[in-house]
């Protein structure tokens, strides 16, 4: 969703670009180059580069998205030194805040250019160990409390944000938080790069604190947060929730037993074997807060509201919940007799529909073929408009059908919630009190537990006690979210594990600075990169 960028913010980001280009500018007449290249996007890192002495590598390096963030500082500082500056505060100055330093060296009348051979040099390898040393501590300063890069990795939020868009995400909207696990690999999130294990210790972990925000999360934001039910992982299937899993293996073991006319068990029991069984695997790792996967979603419900679904649409304490533009779900679209798989695929790619949410192609009639394709209402009037399709029908996953005990609340004495028939749930609320029975402690099961970290035993009704005290209400300590992705029927999100805890919550998405098609094999992306959502602020 657009949104209205604070005027501070707007005041700020400018003045970071006029400060160091104007900067830039002036140093570049200094070194006999015209000032004017600085103002001439890709021109100004080759110059960058010729002027401090460096190789062509440098100038590739600064071409390739994230790690052009860690070399531009070590640019930063490599300017610094050609204007005679090389001392700890000309690293701080020009890593941390180029704008201003930058405007220093360019307007100073006391600071030349010396260029790179007549500055007073340290051995080559400290250089680098100084530089890079400050320049990882710098960028991990940055992306803890400022921004932070993202790339979208699914078709969830499809089309609002695409599978291949490069995202910055402002730590500081929603108020900055401090690390949990401060001892962690630069650059790494939860696991080692290439050689995999843990990227993290838990040998230091700080209590939860968070800056106070400029904003607060609104209806309808975009919100990037640790995924909730990201606590345990099985290792070999890190792509899928580990309670996904557990949910799936014991529905099927509840299945299969029925069919093999077995006397039907709680569905507890099926659920509690299969749990032992990857106990005993040895493959499952904890994570903390702060180390758990990224997910983006836009959040349809605040603390305190009251939210369900009913035929597809969403509702949010009795009102029709706001739909974003580009808003997704599946249809079967049938084709016209005569018309192959590929050409009928061919249809709806020009549409620029996302070919990771084409399911399988089926064949209606030995003439016809049907895709399943997720898409927005515009799109599917408009490609029922097209003479070689015969219909495009909105899927509806009701209840009735498609209920399944994975989704939350994982209620099996209720009737079971589908993606579009949700029922009615109460989104806590920091202070808010609510009564618990056998039942509706199913709701706040993993807040209870996991989020608020209380130790609980069930009787043999199933009723929950607290240090062996029945609990019959409970206060919560923090405030909760509920979060769906625009792709609504394409989407694993709060539907499926619930609400998402308050010191869950990462950041904002502010810019979308790059996209390509990640469909793509790699060597064909760069000639489809997306150039009309480039520096779209968010």
């Amino acid at each position: 969703m657009e949104t209205i960028i604070p005027i501070g913010y707007w005041i700020f980001f400018i003045f970071t670009i006029v400060g160091t280009l104007a900067g830039l500018y002036k140093m570049f007449e200094k070194a006999g180059e015209a000032g004017w290249k600085a103002l001439v996007p890709f021109l100004n890192a080759w110059i960058c580069v010729k002027i401090t002495g460096k190789s062509r590598s440098w100038f590739i390096m600064l071409m390739i998205p994230v790690l052009n963030v860690v070399v531009w500082l070590l640019m930063s500082n490599e300017l610094a030194k050609v204007f005679g500056k090389e001392s700890f505060w000309a690293y701080v100055g020009s890593m941390m805040i180029p704008y201003i330093y930058f405007l220093k060296l360019g307007f100073d009348e006391d600071v030349r250019y010396i260029g790179p051979h007549k500055s007073e040099r340290k051995s080559v390898g400290r250089e680098w160990a100084d530089a890079i040393a400050f320049a990882v501590v710098a960028a991990t300063l940055i992306r803890t409390f400022f921004f932070e890069a993202y790339t979208i990795p699914t078709t969830s939020m499809e089309g609002t944000l695409k599978a291949g868009d490069f995202l910055f995400v402002s730590k500081f909207h929603y108020g900055a938080r401090f690390p949990i696990t401060p001892l962690a690999f630069p650059f790494a999130h939860h696991t080692m790069p290439v050689i995999g294990g843990k990227a993290y210790s838990d040998a230091i972990k700080m209590p939860y604190m968070r800056f106070p925000g400029l904003e607060n999360i609104h209806r309808g934001s975009s919100v990037v947060f640790n995924f909730p039910a990201g606590d345990t992982v099985y290792l070999p299937e890190q792509q899928n929730s580990y309670y996904s899993l557990l949910m799936n293996e014991a529905t099927n073991l509840q299945i299969n037993d029925a069919k093999l006319g077995n006397r039907p068990k709680p569905f507890s029991f099926y659920y509690n074997r299969v749990s032992a069984a990857y106990r005993s695997s040895g493959e499952l790792a904890y994570r903390p807060v702060d180390k758990r996967d990224n997910y983006i979603k836009r959040c349809v419900g605040l603390p305190g509201d009251s939210l369900w679904v009913s035929n597809g649409i969403l509702y949010v304490n009795g009102e029709k919940a706001y739909v974003a533009p580009e808003q997704q779900k599946s249809y079967d679209v049938t084709f016209k007799a005569g018309l192959g798989v590929d050409a009928a695929a061919g249809i709806l790619l020009k549409m620029k529909l996302n070919s990771m949410d084409f399911e399988d192609t089926v064949n209606v009639t030995p003439n016809k073929i049907m895709i399943t394709a997720n898409m927005s209402i515009a799109d599917s009037k408009l490609l029922a408009k097209n003479k070689q399709v015969e219909s495009v029908i909105l899927n509806h996953f009701d209840r009735m059908v498609a209920g399944y005990i994975g989704l939350f609340p994982n209620n099996p004495n209720q009737p079971l919630n589908s993606v579009d028939d949700f029922s009615p749930i109460y989104i806590p609320k920091k202070g808010a009190t609510v009564k618990i029975d056998a039942n509706s402690y199913y709701n706040y099961k993993r807040i209870i537990e996991a989020y608020e970290h209380n130790t609980v035993t069930l009787d043999k009704q199933g009723r929950p006690y607290i240090d062996g005290k029945l609990l019959t209400e409970y206060t919560f300590k923090q405030n909760y979210y509920w979060m769906m992705g625009d792709n609504r029927h394409r989407s694993y999100d709060s539907r499926y594990w619930g609400y998402v805890p308050e010191d869950h919550i990462v950041g904002k998405p502010v810019l979308l600075w790059f996209s390509w098609d990640k469909t793509l094999p790699l060597s064909e992306r760069i000639a489809n990169i997306r150039w009309d959502r480039m520096m779209h602020f968010k």
